[in-house]
Order: structure tokens, then sequence, then C-alpha cells
């Protein structure tokens, strides 16, 4: 990562525990995406006493080169009855792998062309002669 990980904690006791899960989590996106520049996480406590749902919300922000963002707000919703804070930890992290799995696969595949007869060749390894060339322009009048 370019920049060291932003945590802030809001309303949060801040444990060894919680830093712990965090910090496993912040080095499992970094050993599988090389790529982030950034990484802000806020973990807050929102509600004392919610009606349903949990207190916690977890926001993730993370940026990719080429000025992408993947963001995740966690908040567990009526019907989740005080969900535990490392759950939505987990949860919010989780979320953040499928979309850098998702925008790695785009940025691949945007990178990449088919040459008939082979199988993937890489825009940048592409040699003058295997070049695709554009047909001539049709120069004929109406």
């Amino acid at each position: 990562m370019r920049v060291p990980p932003e945590i802030s904690y809001r309303g949060v006791n801040k444990t060894e525990a919680l830093e712990t899960l965090v910090a496993e989590k912040i080095a499992r996106l970094e050993k599988f995406y090389r790529e982030i520049s950034s990484c802000h996480l806020a973990i807050e406590k929102v509600h004392d006493h919610p009606e349903s749902g949990s207190p916690y919300r977890v926001r993730l922000d993370i940026t990719v080169p080429e000025d992408r963002e993947v963001v995740v707000d966690k908040s567990p919703d009526k019907g989740v009855q005080y969900m535990p804070l490392e759950a939505i930890i987990r949860d919010a992290f989780d979320i953040a792998d499928r979309q850098l799995k998702e925008l790695n696969e785009q940025q691949h595949d945007h990178m990449k062309t088919h040459i008939p007869g082979q199988r993937e060749v890489m825009l940048d390894e592409l040699e003058e002669e295997v070049a695709i060339k554009a047909p001539p322009a049709d120069t004929t009048a109406d």
C-alpha cells in the first residue's frame, strides 16, 4: 500500500482484538491486491440503543490506480439484532474483497485483446508484426 491505512474509532473502544482483526484483514487485501493506493476505515457506534439492527457501522474506502474507489458501508439493518462488531468488520472486508476481485477482473479484461489462433495476448506484449491492422478506408465515391 502506498499510504499507510487510516483507521478511526468513533464511540468504540479501540482494543487489541479489534486492532489485530483489522490488521489481518488489511494484510489479506494487500496480499491479493498489491495495487491498493490507500485505505480508510471508520468504525463507529452510531446508536446506543437502536430499536432494531446493530448500533455499529463500518465504512471502508479503498483507492486503487486509475482513480478507482471501492466503498463499503456496512450497517446491519432491521432484522439483524445486535450483530457483534467483529462480524460487521469481517463482513465489510469480505464485501471489499469481492468488489476488488470484480474490479481487478474488469481492469484485466480491458487490457486484453484476442487474436485468432492465439489464446490471450496483453496489449503491451503485441509486437508490430502481430498487430491487427485496420482495413483500408473506402475511397469510392457515392
